[in-house]
């Protein structure tokens, strides 16, 4: 398993990390606990990124997410 790290900066994000990670592994992979409570406590009062993270069995799942949510970003400012 390895450890990957994402800066997430709302629940919707965090949300579509878990889908995706749903999506590829199924149930073979873990996240940090307590995640909700740190979104609501530094992202909406100081408006921050929470870093966390997620063991996965494969660690090209980190490009993908990365890649995919640049590409994302890149629309929505267009």
């Amino acid at each position: 398993m390895y450890k990957i790290w994402f800066d997430v900066y709302d629940r919707n994000h965090w949300y579509n990390i878990i889908r995706e990670c749903k999506k590829w592994f199924g149930k073979e992979w873990r996240g940090q606990r307590g995640v909700r409570r740190k979104l609501d406590m530094f992202c909406a009062v100081r408006n921050r990124p929470v870093r966390i993270w997620f063991l996965v069995p494969d660690p090209a799942f980190k490009t993908w997410i990365d890649l995919k949510y640049t590409q994302s970003d890149i629309k929505q400012n267009k």
